[in-house]
């Protein structure tokens, strides 16, 4: 069966030399009893860069795979001992190398070889007697796609966190007009924990599809999804597509989404659940919240600040409560009083121990054109405060006293005010002159909304 096969290897053209063949060559495992066509194909492979493991039967497949872990196996299917079929059934169960692509060499011809092949557990078949390039071409095609597996989600199968910085990178340094979505389903964890992690997955898988449909229809041929991870996805396109694809996708999901619940969890319109201080309470239902940002609107010196910019505003987006999108127009309309007028007479100091309510708070203060600063500790913020007397303190329950206590003890020419987000504990906190208590959760535009009738307060009657 093997033609000319002495000729085919005379003419192979001398090896490529490799500067580090340790690192830049991938694995090969070629098996056939054929010593011939075994030689032909080693010789082929070494000289297009790879390192290339040989077996002459099917026993000695399976064994060298388990103990290299090679790139990719080249089988014949009939080889003494153990035939191709068994060999790869073998690897298959065989979760260590389960992945790897297994493209079967035959002489058979028969459509029956070929099914049974492909249902063993084989990628792709080649038919003696071949030409070399052909096997080198689907070679390289395999290996392509292994190498960019594990670079897509394993549940939605779109770009993940590499290839989005990538794509994202290549568009930004085109300095043609984008904008950058940031979606994700708010509540989904206790969703999560009270159906079960199957039917979560299908929630985002639901949100993958929504958003590919979404995309098709106003995406204009040139959009790009890719799957952050868990309930994350981004949405790369023009500025002109963003509405049509948030209303499309906003519209799409409130009409699904009730497929998800318990007849009784949907009419009540809540789950109850614990949330992550222990701490039992209500939860709303499944919503979608998409923040989005656009170079048209807003200079950004790169990639990671438009990322950034475009999570606060997904931030935003779900502080809003229910499916919403909001889309940071700082660049094309400011708000109507003046940043740099609340800057000078309305700082605000953010404290908490909790990262993560700092974060949002201060991002929603800036983006209101406050100047902000930010506490952890007790000690740290009778420091600010002392050093330079802000007009508000926003503080969570832990650090509630200390804000109160700051306001009696610093407070100078200029009244000194605190605001307590407090979790259910409102009692420990007497309101007075300085302090205001608001019983959490709210939206964070209420927060912001009291924040403002703070600051107008205090430029009126201060």
């Amino acid at each position: 069966m093997n033609h000319n096969l002495t000729g085919q290897i005379s003419a192979l053209p001398q090896p490529k030399v490799l500067e580090d063949i340790g690192s830049q060559s991938q694995c090969i495992l070629v098996a056939d009893d054929d010593p011939l066509l075994r030689s032909l194909l080693e010789t082929s492979l070494r000289n297009e860069g790879y390192l290339v493991l040989s077996a002459s039967n099917g026993h000695e497949v399976v064994r060298l795979a388990q103990q290299h872990l090679p790139q990719l196996v080249l089988v014949d299917l009939m080889m003494p001992q153990m035939d191709g079929y068994e060999a790869i059934r073998q690897m298959r169960n065989d979760t260590r190398i389960s992945h790897i692509p297994m493209i079967v060499m035959t002489a058979r011809m028969r459509p029956d070889d070929v099914v049974v092949g492909f249902e063993t557990g084989a990628d792709d078949y080649i038919v003696k007697p071949f030409a070399v390039t052909e096997v080198l071409a689907r070679v390289r095609s395999h290996l392509r796609r292994a190498a960019r597996r594990p670079l897509l989600n394993p549940l939605s199968g779109l770009p993940g966190g590499a290839l989005i910085a990538q794509e994202l990178g290549q568009r930004f340094q085109s300095h043609r007009p984008l904008a950058l979505l940031h979606a994700d389903l708010d509540n989904f964890k206790t969703f999560n924990d009270t159906y079960g992690f199957s039917r979560g997955d299908r929630a985002i898988m639901l949100l993958s599809s929504i958003l590919q449909a979404a995309v098709a229809r106003h995406g204009r041929g040139q959009a790009f999804i890719g799957h952050v991870g868990g309930d994350d996805f981004v949405v790369l396109t023009t500025p002109e597509c963003v509405e049509p694809i948030c209303a499309e996708a906003l519209a799409m999901f409130e009409r699904q989404v009730s497929h998800f619940y318990q007849s009784e969890d949907w009419q009540r319109g809540y789950q109850t659940g614990v949330d992550r201080f222990g701490v039992l309470r209500r939860f709303r239902l499944l919503s979608l919240s998409i923040g989005g940002v656009s170079n048209r609107t807003t200079a950004y010196s790169d990639p990671e600040e438009m990322a950034r910019a475009a999570a606060e505003m997904k931030h935003a987006a779900k502080a809003q409560g229910g499916c919403t999108f909001l889309v940071d127009q700082r660049g094309a309309a400011r708000p109507s009083h003046s940043p740099f007028q609340l800057e000078r007479t309305f700082p605000v100091v953010v404290a908490s121990g909790d990262s993560a309510f700092r974060t949002l708070l201060l991002n929603a203060l800036q983006r209101a054109g406050y100047s902000t600063r930010e506490s952890s500790a007790a000690a740290q913020l009778h420091d600010m405060c002392r050093q330079q007397q802000p007009a508000l303190i926003i503080a969570d329950a832990q650090l509630g006293a200390a804000a109160q206590d700051a306001c009696q003890r610093h407070s100078g020419g200029q009244p000194m005010r605190a605001l307590v987000l407090t979790y259910g504990d409102a009692d420990a906190f007497a309101p007075d002159e300085h302090v205001r208590v608001l019983c959490m959760p709210l939206p964070l535009a209420d927060v912001m909304a009291l924040v403002d009738q703070l600051r107008i307060g205090a430029q009126q009657f201060g």
